[in-house]
């Protein structure tokens, strides 16, 4: 398999698919608001159909090698069906459900019962735990792996490129991993999702011109914690095996982590977004986006090639 053209194949069918769906958010007004949200800093309405282009990108080009070459078709149906459930709950969120508690409240629900649907449709498929517990102590780590991981993504998509960068970073960094392990699903989906977000992010970039949306950094996240699951049923597993995708995923937990812990010390919800992230205190130093950027994804560098060398 030419991996070189699996990369450009999925980097180009994205760039088409973001120039697509540019125009129909823009065309039928599927954009997110400048309004009076404090934590948005845009100027203009610009689309949030960017996860879309990720998600319909990635599941063609995974079609198209797993039915190709006979390889790994049932995981590729679950993580398609799987990615699907939470590009749609995305979406709903993105179109529907702006402002208040109730959105809150349901998101969260409908975060945990997708995070149920999709431990059983991943189990079906016998994708390996490999952790030697219960299933359903299995079934609530997988969930709080899941739902932090999404909202760990979700919450760096404050800044122009920052949440795509960071997770390219993360598949580059799982990529190396399955070098190392010889692990060729790891390998090509890595390959795929780095071209993806290659090509939203030539769009996202500042001054972007897509967002990706709740449906991409959602999707991001739960991808991201596929692949460290694939990574954990490594025959050879043990307690760093489960540490290293920590560090691949890196920033964006670290963020949530601290949020959660900053916000409970100030007495207010967890889940109320602030303008404390560490994005946010570089640019009250002044710095500009691309450096804020690139100060984050270097920190982003330093996790993963930590998490890289736990395993050497």
């Amino acid at each position: 398999m030419n991996h070189f053209l699996l990369f450009v194949s999925s980097l180009l069918l994205s760039i088409l698919f973001i120039i697509l769906f540019k125009k129909i958010g823009k065309k039928y007004n599927f954009c997110d608001e400048t309004g009076e949200d404090r934590l948005k800093i845009h100027q203009q309405p610009i689309p949030y159909l960017g996860g879309l282009s990720i998600f319909l990108t990635s599941s063609i080009i995974l079609l198209v090698v797993g039915f190709w070459n006979n390889f790994f078709l049932s995981q590729i149906f679950g993580f398609i069906l799987s990615g699907g459930i939470i590009i749609i709950l995305g979406l709903w969120d993105d179109f529907k459900l702006k402002k208040g508690k109730p959105r809150l409240f349901l998101k969260l629900f409908s975060q945990f019962l997708s995070a149920l649907i999709i431990f059983l449709v991943l189990t079906s498929i016998g994708l390996n735990f490999n952790l030697g517990l219960m299933p359903f102590f299995i079934f609530l780590l997988f969930a709080f792996y899941l739902i932090g991981a999404m909202n760990a993504m979700n919450m760096e998509d404050g800044v122009d490129g920052l949440a795509g960068s960071l997770a390219l970073i993360s598949f580059i960094g799982f990529i190396i991993l399955s070098i190392i392990l010889g692990n060729s699903l790891i390998l090509i989906i890595g390959l795929i999702f780095s071209g993806a977000i290659l090509g939203f992010l030539l769009y996202n970039w500042h001054p972007a011109s897509i967002f990706m949306g709740d449906n991409g950094s959602h999707f991001l996240g739960f991808s991201l914690v596929v692949l460290a699951i694939i990574f954990t049923g490594h025959p050879f597993y043990n307690f760093k095996w489960f540490i290293t995708p920590l560090f691949i995923i890196g920033l964006p937990l670290i963020e949530v982590i601290w949020a959660i812990i900053r916000r409970i010390a100030k007495g207010k919800s967890p889940f109320l977004g602030d303008r404390s992230h560490l994005y946010d205190k570089l640019d009250q130093k002044g710095l500009t986006i691309p450096q804020t950027v690139l100060i984050c994804c270097s920190i982003q560098v330093i996790l993963v090639i930590s998490g890289i060398l736990i395993i050497l």
